[in-house]
């Protein structure tokens, strides 16, 4: 007997979907279960699956469970096989630490009642829906009863035309509200499945990032919200949204990761074991995608991060550094040119960073509304009145992994831009002054304890760097990034000031490589934003026709990874980088499209090498960058060296001017030779913060 809804140590809501089996024996479908010695029910029965018997156990007990199942052959021999399992509760947490609290429901927001208990639990609900043949969704009211005359038929990846009904599942999993989509018709009869799914599964993660004490909020639209959810639930895919997979609800990926295994958990429970599970979603979304498969590999076999960035704690610095920037820049105006010399994207990328997101790293904002994500604002912290309330950082969010800081008594933080120096290489190139660079490094200040502008730099808690980097909240690039394919696509809108600048899937890339000595799973598309050609010149008919091409450029990216995931799985040999490379699908590999024709350019990705696709979409660095910081950019705290040792190239300090240089930067400038302060590798996958936990 093994158990295929997850792992044994990981069984949530007292269920496990299991599978049984008998070499050379065929097994009668009626089964007795008993968990520690007591019967569960007095008649189980199994599915034949082909492969053995499939079924749901129900009704294990809490905590450490020893699940043996009594079966007889069809010749009337008693066999038995026995399993460990450790049951946790559907409200969690399995492995992510005690909950964050204080917690909102948002529940009758969602339209599913009035929560049951503190947990923000809701009975789980089944309704269906059907598409008339204008496209339009109505609610199945009687599933069982007379088809509607209007209703529209679907042709399934499998070549079945089926009538356009979908099953919605609605509930509560760890304290999320989640929705499982699956297209199927309730009159359906016979075999193990009614449903037309089509044995795989795909799972959207929600973007942007914030730091709130609530639940979250969806409801049915999300589930059909876009034209990937359209096309994967037509074709037969399971689609499931989740309100903690959403990076501007939830900011923290082990809370993600493990709200993720409950939610497939269910599913397979409900359908079965897919093929394979792929991740979907952009910005955020891609941020928890990335970041979940690298510390908790196996729950997504495929990824597809639109817009990606490497990770929240190392993306923080880009933003706070923005905001640093931004701010003295409005006290202290400048030409463009000098700004992008000091900020490295753009001309308004860093205004955005600063008034989008800066508060992310603020105690008593969050960049929530209303603060902290809580209607009660009495809750929230504040330096004066409420020095005990709760603090709206994307670091407090993250306190299990974190923790207390004794001396401040606050979560500790990793953000630090102690002897960076802005604008370094804009000052070796000559094409800024030496007053210019002292002037905005003297005034650029850091953060206090709150997340306030300061004068002074912003100095990390030492043990929150140890932590960040072993923890596996900085993204490294290794763990399960290894041997998953990363399918890559964002639109090019820089010159816009959009923040999703396109250096990020290069960081990402010289991650992997770094980790892994590879980077051949990796394929990044990058595609012309359709208002760009608005922006150049091209006009109305050209930014048209690119819509209609980047949406054929979609459809083409998740056909090409379907392809790539099910060539994996037909391929029994044990998964590895090589095995994923030798599956790739010769289309998917790095590409752009131009602007004037949308001509699609198959050319390798780098950071600023020659290229047809540098030439048309060139990469802006971070301000980390552009201060002589690596392509990687993940190091949040530099080693210092005297500023008498440092090489400035063909820029000549006066007398005055050293003593300036030596006022901002007295305890040295940054060394990006080596590693950073505290920087060490990931401690391992599937880390545990349970209260006792190694990882907690």
């Amino acid at each position: 007997m093994a158990v295929v809804s997850g792992d044994a140590a990981r069984v949530t809501g007292g269920d496990m979907r299991v599978r049984v089996e008998s070499e050379g024996e065929t097994l009668q479908p009626e089964v007795r279960v008993l968990a520690n010695g007591t019967e569960l029910a007095e008649n189980v029965t199994l599915e034949d699956r082909g492969d053995g018997l499939s079924g749901v156990i129900s009704g294990l007990p809490l905590g450490d469970n020893r699940v043996v199942v009594e079966a007889t052959t069809t010749d009337g021999e008693a066999l038995s096989a026995a399993v460990d399992v450790v049951n946790h509760p559907i409200t969690g947490p399995v492995f992510s630490g005690p909950h964050l609290t204080p917690f909102e429901c948002r529940t009758v927001e969602s339209d599913l009642g009035m929560p049951l208990d503190a947990d923000c639990s809701v009975e789980t609900r089944v309704d269906y829906f059907y598409f008339n043949q204008d496209g339009d969704r109505q609610l199945l009211a009687d599933p069982y009863g007379p088809r509607p005359d209007d209703m529209a038929m679907v042709t399934t990846l499998s070549g079945d035309t089926v009538p356009y009904i979908v099953r919605v599942e609605s509930g509560t999993i760890n304290r999320s509200i989640y929705r499982i989509a699956v297209l199927e018709d309730p009159q359906t009869e016979g075999g193990w499945n009614d449903s037309s799914w089509n044995g795989r599964l795909v799972f959207r993660l929600g973007e942007s990032t914030a730091a709130q004490y609530n639940q979250g909020d969806n409801d049915f639209g999300d589930v059909f919200d876009d034209g990937a959810s359209f096309r994967a639930i037509t074709e037969g895919y399971g689609y499931i949204v989740s309100t903690l997979n959403i990076n501007k609800v939830n900011v923290n990926d082990v809370v993600a990761a493990e709200t993720m295994m409950m939610v497939k958990e269910r599913f397979i429970e409900t359908y079965g074991v897919p093929l394979w599970m792929v991740g979907l979603g952009g910005s955020g979304g891609a941020i928890q995608q990335i970041l979940i498969t690298q510390n908790y590999p196996g729950l997504m076999d495929g990824i597809l991060p639109g817009a990606a960035f490497p990770g929240v704690f190392g993306t923080a610095l880009a933003v706070s550094d923005c905001r640093l920037l931004n701010r003295y820049f409005t006290a202290n105006p400048a030409g463009d040119s000098v700004r992008q010399a000091f900020e490295g994207h753009l001309p308004g990328t860093c205004r955005n960073w600063d008034f989008g997101n800066g508060d992310a790293i603020v105690a008593t904002d969050g960049s929530a509304s209303p603060v902290c994500g809580l209607q009660q604002a009495g809750l929230v912290y504040d330096p004066v009145t409420n020095p005990d309330g709760v603090r709206c950082s994307l670091y407090d969010i993250n306190i299990n992994t974190l923790g207390i800081d004794p001396e401040t008594g606050f979560v500790r933080r990793p953000l630090d831009n102690v002897g960076v120096q802005y604008g370094l290489e804009a000052l070796r190139a000559g094409t800024i002054t030496v007053d210019e660079f002292l002037d905005v490094n003297e005034g650029v200040g850091g953060f206090d304890v709150d997340g306030n502008l300061a004068p002074a730099r912003t100095e990390a808690n030492l043990k929150a760097l140890e932590l960040a980097y072993g923890r596996g909240r900085v993204g490294s690039g290794g763990g399960g990034l290894a041997v998953t394919p990363i399918f890559h696509r964002r639109f090019y809108a820089e010159p816009a000031g959009d923040i999703h600048t396109i250096y990020n899937d290069i960081q990402i890339r010289e991650k992997l490589i770094r980790e892994n000595g590879r980077a051949d799973n990796q394929v990044i598309w990058l595609f012309p934003n359709p208002q760009l050609a608005l922006l150049r010149g091209f006009g109305e008919e050209q930014a048209a026709a690119l819509s209609t091409l980047s949406a054929e450029v979609s459809e083409q990216q998740f056909d090409l990874m379907r392809d790539w995931l099910d060539a994996i799985v037909a391929d029994p040999a044990p998964l590895s980088a090589d095995k994923v490379v030798a599956h790739k699908p010769a289309a998917a590999v790095d590409a752009c499209w131009r602007v004037d024709d949308g001509e699609r350019v198959n050319e390798v990705a780098t950071f600023d090498d020659e290229g047809v696709c540098n030439d048309l979409y060139p990469k802006t660095p971070t301000p980390r960058i552009a201060a002589g910081g690596p392509v990687v950019d993940d190091i949040i705290k530099c080693q210092l060296q005297p500023t008498a040792d440092f090489d400035y190239g063909t820029a000549v300090f006066t007398v005055d001017q050293q003593t300036r240089l030596n006022t901002v930067f007295p305890e040295g400038v940054c060394d990006y030779s080596g590693t950073g302060v505290g920087q060490r590798s990931v401690d391992g996958t599937w880390l545990d913060y349970s209260e006792g936990a190694s990882g907690g």
